[in-house]
């Protein structure tokens, strides 16, 4: 059983769709970023050492590392709708309070409670996805949405930096949560509704369900959750440092570095939403050809990066990096979000979220540590750890459709052979 072609009503939902989950995810990223841009300010006013700073960063993925799981389940429960509009209120007032902190602890409590908002928005956003797009069609779609990360990680220090040059960070702050507020009413009146479930599933479902605990005993997709945390350890460590690298190491200033870090992530843009599409036209049932490959020639381009003596050298290997790296953001999620049906899928997606975002709890602490007792240079290098774990993953975790359906005979009937 094939999903219909899509008609020209359902191709209206998916665009506008694809265009108002975009934006969401730009502010969702630009939001978390910004304070990557204002650490070095934070921390002269502060008397923040690297490692101190790269706390602040830490302390946000814990709880949003811990809310991804919950904010699934009350997707699957409440709606992807209501659960991303609370979200992203919720957020918006934390990314306004955290320039009214006076002090390490004040941002740090902020920091937390910042996270666990923006923790339940990325299941909901996939099950929003899911929902809205069919499965010939869903990797590439997810490819453009998510290219909003990098896209986001691109404009968060082209925003941030002449904010706060002009403004303040503190009222730098202010201002981005006002974006937040205006992008939840758009995504509250004006996102679509679901399409038929008959139109978004590739593979007919038993009906006999499978419950929140049992999805979470599923091992198959903590591999893909394996596969998810190497990999984005690379993204959020250079997230996390770069803008202040090139302050402090490199000596530029606050505008400078904005301008700077902006460039790679744009050249991820480019990667994830090819990588969507080769997934979705070329290599749906072989993922681990868009995993390990890229992986690899990204580990070496990181490894020039972080030895590179000047900063224009720098800047083109970090480019070069994010170009080849954002190749396998889509097809790592490809087959779960593809086969799974929409009542589970915002559960399972951000299981698999999850594994992403305790590596971003993991890569601000450790390279500041890194960086106050050995060098940036040991700091960048630690990211090539994160690779090396996602092509050991990517050989463990399934990439047959027939083969990730053997592990739910709750969902499906199990048929000898499947093809998509």
């Amino acid at each position: 059983m094939r999903a219909e072609p899509p008609t020209p009503d359902i191709r209206r939902v998916i665009a506008v769709s694809v265009t108002i989950l975009f934006v969401a995810w730009i502010v969702d990223y630009v939001d978390r970023l910004v304070i990557a841009t204002a650490l070095p300010t934070i921390g002269t006013e502060f008397g923040l050492n690297h490692t101190q700073q790269g706390l602040l960063l830490t302390a946000f993925f814990v709880t949003y590392a811990l809310f991804q799981i919950p904010g699934g389940m009350l997707a699957d429960r409440i709606g992807s709708r209501k659960t991303m509009v609370i979200a992203m209120t919720a957020w918006s007032a934390f990314t306004g309070l955290s320039g009214l902190a006076t002090s390490l602890g004040m941002l740090l409590i902020v920091r937390v409670l910042f996270g666990a908002s923006e923790g339940i928005f990325p299941g909901a956003a996939m099950k929003a996805t899911n929902e809205r797009t069919t499965p010939r069609n869903r990797m590439t779609a997810g490819g453009v949405i998510l290219s909003a990360n990098t896209l986001g990680a691109a404009l968060a220090p082209l925003i941030a930096a002449p904010l706060i040059t002009a403004i303040g960070w503190r009222h730098a702050f202010f201002s981005i949560a006002v974006a937040g507020v205006a992008v939840a009413a758009l995504l509250w009146f004006a996102l679509p509704r679901a399409l038929s479930s008959r139109l978004t599933r590739d593979v007919p479902v038993t009906g006999r369900g499978l419950s929140v605990f049992a999805m979470l005993g599923k091992g198959v997709l903590w591999r893909f959750a394996l596969i998810y945390g190497g990999y984005n350890l690379v993204f959020w460590g250079m997230a996390a440092w770069v803008p202040g690298y090139l302050q402090t190491e490199r000596h530029l200033s606050l505008n400078a570095s904005g301008l700077l870090a902006s460039i790679p992530p744009a050249c991820g843009v480019v990667g994830s939403v090819l990588g969507g599409l080769l997934f979705d036209r070329v290599f749906p049932h072989r993922h681990r050809l868009l995993i390990v490959p890229p992986c690899v020639v990204s580990g070496i381009f990181l490894l020039l990066m972080a030895r590179a003596a000047s900063t224009e050298m720098f800047i083109i290997y970090q480019a070069l990096t994010m170009l080849v790296y954002s190749l396998p953001s889509q097809p790592i999620f490809g087959l779960p979000l593809r086969l799974l049906p929409a009542e589970v899928v915002g559960s399972a997606s951000a299981m698999i979220n999850m594994g992403g975002q305790i590596s971003g709890a993991i890569a601000p602490i450790a390279m500041g540590i890194l960086a106050d007792e050995v060098s940036f240079t040991a700091a960048f290098l630690f990211l090539e750890l994160g690779l090396a774990t996602a092509v050991i993953a990517a050989y463990w975790a399934p990439q047959r459709p027939a083969d990730l359906i053997s592990h739910f005979p709750e969902l499906f009937d199990r048929p000898a052979t499947t093809t998509l």
